[in-house]
């Protein structure tokens, strides 16, 4: 049996006028009127609709709510005697404010129709009057509440401008993606139509990954944290939307702001570049040429880790030491969890051991060395005391007396003997 409860969400419908019309809807269902309650259940739906419309004209400033409302006000007052313009309302309401999803809109149009038999007699049935089923009722009072009265009136398409308005303005306490997370399932995303998620991305989208103006690049990261959140909610539908508008999703850039931006999405959502077209694969690829820290992001271009470790590896030691400290942290922490924390900690090797100052080689070691000790085997620390021993960059410098120390214990823990650096260590 299912364990939705009528009573306790009408605790949590919107509107405190709508909840208290559908305690009629409830008790009626409760002394088993169902007629009743089928044909109050529509008249409860079209006065929310109403103030929903209402609350986005006169809160919001929305023009098109307030069009809406006096088009159907238009329609009534054409044909006072006539409930025509309820069904008018609900679809129009479908049409401009994509409040309902497609199934919502059928299953509400439904609705009216069963309303209607429950009030009026069928002269050419046997049964006069239409004889609704507990079960049925309960299914369309479940139907309606989910559909219409536990939605906010924000969800037109009214809730995008609020929404990103709302996480520019407190971006400053949304400091991580979790408490964004939890800020949007708690404000926007419960029982956001799917029609009106998928707008926002899109939205989101070209704010991220197209426009560069003074007021999308302050709040890109706060942007694309939420495109993030929304793409995990609904991988699929998302991917099929962007396959669907391949054309729309592909116009990106050309400013490098938002290029490097759409590849730190595609470092994590590496599948949606192959969507994209030729023309943003090659602006895409530009920026990656560009940037050793986009290269090392652009895991999406490898087909795996360890090709794109090995890609690396190819690199300069002078890009290589370009490397923001957090993106090289986390490329040590995700090629050990994949099983390729080698090629990572070669990487770590050859910039260290290719410094050609000794100021080079003291940040270096900091920098590269020292977070991925703890990740050496035999062989990659034979390979990284070779490499000391061939550059006196690395082995001269003052500050080798404390740093080499971590590297002779780490290399005795692992066995490994290298002549001329223990004579070097021995006095450390």
């Amino acid at each position: 049996m299912s364990s939705f409860s009528i009573d306790l969400a009408a605790d949590r419908i919107v509107d405190s006028r709508t909840r208290a019309y559908f305690e009629e809807v409830s008790r009626s269902y409760a002394n088993e009127c169902f007629r009743s309650s089928l044909v109050m259940l529509w008249t409860v739906v079209v006065c929310d609709l109403v103030y929903k419309l209402q609350t986005l004209r006169d809160l919001y400033n929305d023009t098109a709510a307030g069009k809406l409302l006096q088009d159907v006000e238009q329609k009534r007052a054409t044909n006072p005697n006539s409930p025509d313009w309820e069904i008018y309302l609900l679809e129009e309401v479908a049409k401009r404010t994509k409040m309902l999803e497609t199934s919502e809109f059928v299953q509400l149009q439904n609705l009216q129709k069963l309303r209607h038999l429950s009030a009026h007699p069928v002269l050419t049935a046997a049964d006069l009057l239409f004889r609704p089923t507990k079960e049925d009722v309960r299914a369309q009072i479940r139907m309606a509440l989910e559909a219409v009265l536990l939605k906010p009136a924000l969800f037109s398409k009214r809730v995008i401008d609020t929404l990103v308005d709302d996480i520019a303005t407190n971006k400053a306490l949304l400091i991580s993606r979790e408490k964004l997370k939890a800020y949007l399932e708690a404000r926007y995303l419960p029982n956001m139509p799917l029609a009106i998620e998928l707008e926002l991305f899109r939205v989101l989208w070209k704010f991220c990954f197209r426009l560069n103006n003074a007021d999308t690049e302050a709040n890109r990261g706060i942007n694309a944290q939420a495109l993030a959140i929304l793409f995990n909610r609904d991988p699929v539908a998302v991917r099929t939307m962007i396959g669907a508008e391949r054309a729309v999703f592909s116009n990106v850039g050309p400013d490098p702001e938002p290029l490097d931006a759409l590849i730190a999405f595609l470092a994590d959502h590496g599948e949606l570049f192959g969507l994209l077209d030729p023309a943003a694969q090659i602006l895409v690829e530009g920026r990656l040429a560009a940037d050793i820290n986009n290269r090392a992001r652009g895991r999406f271009k490898s087909p795996d880790m360890a090709a794109h470790l090995d890609a690396l590896l190819a690199e300069d030691h002078r890009d290589l030491a370009k490397l923001d400290d957090d993106l090289w942290l986390a490329l040590l922490d995700d090629a050990n969890s994949e099983g390729q924390v080698d090629g990572a900690v070669r990487l770590a090797i050859k910039t260290y051991t290719g410094s050609r100052t000794y100021d080079a080689a003291d940040s270096r070691f900091g920098r590269f060395i020292e977070p991925a000790l703890a990740h050496f085997t035999s062989v990659t620390m034979t390979e990284l005391l070779t490499g000391i021993e061939d550059n006196d960059q690395t082995y001269g410098r003052g500050r080798s007396t404390l740093d080499h120390r971590q590297i002779r214990d780490a290399a005795d823990d692992l066995g490994v003997v290298s002549s001329s650096f223990k004579e070097f260590t021995k006095s450390l």
